[in-house]
């Protein structure tokens, strides 16, 4: 049989699991022992087994449990309300000021917890409902929320980087590092976009009424409400990056500080301890779930010959375009996937097989993976199946449309698409800070 028609067979099969309503990630699992009993017989079960235990056994995964559980805890802590208390006091005055608030709460959150749509969760229930209160545009309040919250994979500490690490054995911290000025300029570019939409048109984002007493003495102390949220994540990134805590020490203590936080805002009870817990089980074995599923997946599609066929055609641009038309071509592929594949399967189905060919294209690995990041990080809000566009959805009422989502989003991903842009043309976003902090 021929590499084509056997690539055929085995992507027909896994789209056909897929079709039949089964988990992406036993859609990929059950497709690679299906077809290496087929091709390999029982001399797969070994390679099979090896990869599992590879897979489970990388220290540097043991680092998203606790990442998932701090996000879990800080959803319930009530930080996110007192963030939004405080920015609601001190830019609600300002045209746009309730979605710049909304941004940066988002941010912050994002930069706690590490996936792609805590904000909404925490945040998008108080927000929504406010803006729309105060006779914001639909669709401006909608997008301020979904794509602030789509920075989470970006922005450290984050369980995509810690997935990428696994797979490329590059510095966890490095990764790190190099995401943080990306999300920051997103975030910005998010918004200078509210501010010159509001500016133009003054009722996209009108601002608090005078009638609404806010004094300077209360905003004083609404700065409280920053503390906790900045000690957790000095502590967590600070430990991280200064080399004092691998990854997975620093994400432990981000774990233990979330529960403090959670503590000192009275929200420590036995009921919210147990949904956390409960939530960071599911969404941590769904994940490891992923990475077994795409490990295997990769090592099929490598035995059979498909990584080594894709290198030579991408190696056949390189020498006759260059390796930018290489990494043009990747990020296409990875943007299209993005808008109907989850973030995490996108990565353990395409990182072991594209990190190859970056490598010898003479692409720097970190820069690319950065690269690769806010590309997911798209994918949380592109249609038709962003993850964060549901979930804004399972917070509004009947009366927004998935439409209106759609629209609300598109001014953020070409914010987006300027920041990727910018990192093509300066990698030096990427790559200066993590050169300065880590040698």
């Amino acid at each position: 049989m021929s590499l084509t028609l056997i690539t055929l067979i085995v992507v027909f099969g896994f789209l056909l699991l897929m079709a039949l309503g089964l988990p992406i990630a036993f859609c990929l699992i059950s497709s690679s022992i299906i077809f290496g009993l087929f091709f390999w017989n029982a001399n797969s079960l070994y390679v099979i087994g090896t990869t599992i235990y590879s897979v489970s056994s990388k220290e540097v995964f043991l680092a998203i449990p606790f990442f998932v559980f701090l996000a879990a805890v800080l959803e319930r802590s009530g930080i996110a309300e007192d963030l939004y208390d405080m920015f609601y006091k001190w830019v609600g005055r300002l045209g746009g000021g309730l979605a710049i608030g909304a941004v940066l709460i988002c941010t912050i959150i994002d930069a706690i917890s590490g996936l792609g749509a805590s904000g909404i969760v925490t945040i998008g229930p108080i927000a929504l409902t406010e803006m729309f209160r105060r006779g914001y545009n639909k669709h401006m309040a909608l997008g301020c929320i979904t794509a602030g919250s789509a920075l989470g994979p970006l922005i450290p500490p984050s369980v995509i980087m810690i997935i990428i690490a696994g797979f490329t054995n590059l510095s966890v911290g490095k990764l790190f590092a190099g995401g943080l000025v990306p999300g920051l300029l997103c975030s910005t570019g998010f918004i200078v976009y509210i501010v010159i939409q509001c500016l133009r048109k003054p009722e996209m984002g009108p601002p608090i009424s005078e009638d609404v007493k806010i004094t300077w003495e209360d905003r004083i102390k609404s700065l409280g409400s920053v503390f906790l949220p900045v000690v957790l994540i000095v502590f967590v990134m600070g430990s991280i990056y200064t080399g004092i805590a691998t990854p997975t020490e620093g994400a432990a203590v981000g774990a233990f500080g979330a529960l403090c936080c959670a503590a000192v805002n009275r929200k420590l009870t036995f009921h919210n301890l147990y949904l956390a817990g409960l939530s960071s089980v599911k969404v941590t074995c769904m994940v490891m779930w992923l990475l077994i599923g795409g490990s295997l997946f990769a090592t099929l599609l490598n035995a059979i010959g498909v990584q080594d066929a894709l290198s030579q055609i991408l190696k056949g641009i390189e020498r006759g375009y260059g390796s930018m038309a290489v990494l043009i071509i990747i990020m296409f592929i990875v943007f299209v996937m993005g808008m109907f594949i989850d973030g995490a399967a996108i990565t353990v189905l395409s990182m072991p097989i594209f990190f190859p060919v970056v490598v010898s294209a003479g692409l720097d690995p970190l820069w690319f993976s950065v690269l690769f990041t806010i590309n997911i990080c798209m994918g949380y809000i592109t249609p038709p199946f962003g993850m964060n566009l549901f979930y804004t959805k399972g917070i509004v009422s009947s009366a927004i449309s998935m439409e209106d989502i759609y629209w609300s989003i598109v001014p953020y991903v070409a914010v987006m698409i300027i920041v990727l842009i910018l990192m093509v043309v300066f990698p030096e976003i990427v790559l200066w800070l993590p050169n300065k902090l880590i040698q």
